[in-house]
């Protein structure tokens, strides 16, 4: 198999084929159609309630297979079904992480009877329930309040005596909320393709940051699959980081040959 690349071809039948070669991942990342009846030159965001929930479970089993012991699946959902997909992670003997939540101030409305929507979930499961990837300290924020930590911050230890709690400097741990702003506007064009759930670089990025699993030397060194590709975001990111010296081997699949060359063109122009 030959990492670093786009498969142009169907996810389900490819999943399939990848357990029967053996191949193992250390983080799944992928943001696969919401069932919203969007248009991605096929129907595979046009299925019945029923259609979806078995598909998906599908997916997840398969998914499931392909992960390493020690690896994550990352999984972007829409309001309306995230709970279902929920469920289905946990029924399928996933452990239960974190669901995350993906916030834009610049999001938009075609409804005045309902609250604007600004964020997306996404689910976090592991395999084990005892071991899985987290880079606390390459994901850490600046902290809000910097007069607040100019002053000691004590607290009671396990053993009942008080300790001082002093700021990393690094930053503040990162919470479970995410957020970066969605491709509009101007400032964006540059990056913004044409496909309709296009998700920001700055995003996946972090991600990839948070749960790709790092060698010796602190760089990342593992292994990555998004089976719903798209316009290749995540394999721009994976690219990028290893311009930088990492060692990520990544593998996008995405059905519509059309997204295919949009993600290697997006590649190609690296700089």
């Amino acid at each position: 198999m030959k990492y670093n690349s786009v498969i142009n071809g169907d996810s389900d039948k490819l999943l399939e084929e990848f357990i029967e070669q053996g191949l193992k991942f250390d983080l799944i990342c992928t943001d696969p159609p919401y069932n919203l009846n969007k248009d991605f030159g096929n129907n595979s965001d046009k299925l019945s309630f029923e259609e979806f929930l078995e598909t998906t479970r599908r997916r997840i089993l398969l998914c499931k297979e392909l992960l390493n012991p020690t690896g994550s699946i990352l999984w972007f959902g829409i309001h309306h079904y995230i709970g279902f997909i929920q469920s289905i992670m946990y029924d399928v003997g996933l452990n239960y992480r974190r669901m995350n939540i993906w916030h834009y101030e610049n999001g938009f409305s075609r409804s005045s009877k309902a609250p604007l929507t600004q964020y997306e979930p996404f689910l976090w499961f592991s395999k084990s329930k005892t071991k899985w990837t987290y880079n606390v300290d390459d994901v850490r924020i600046p902290y809000k309040s910097v007069e607040r930590l100019k002053n000691p911050i004590y607290y009671k230890g396990k053993n009942g005596k008080r300790k001082i709690w002093r700021p990393n400097p690094n930053g503040a741990m990162r919470g479970d909320v995410w957020a970066f702003p969605t491709l509009a506007g101007k400032v964006y064009k540059k990056e913004k393709t044409k496909h309709p759930t296009q998700k920001p670089e700055a995003l996946i990025m972090e991600l990839i940051k948070a749960f790709c699993p790092k060698n010796l030397d602190g760089k990342y060194d593992g292994s990555i699959l998004d089976p719903f590709h798209g316009s290749g975001t995540l394999g721009v990111c994976c690219e990028k980081l290893n311009r930088q010296g990492h060692n990520i081997r990544g593998i996008g699949i995405e059905l519509e040959s059309k997204w295919c060359e949009v993600a290697k063109s997006r590649i190609s122009i690296i700089e």
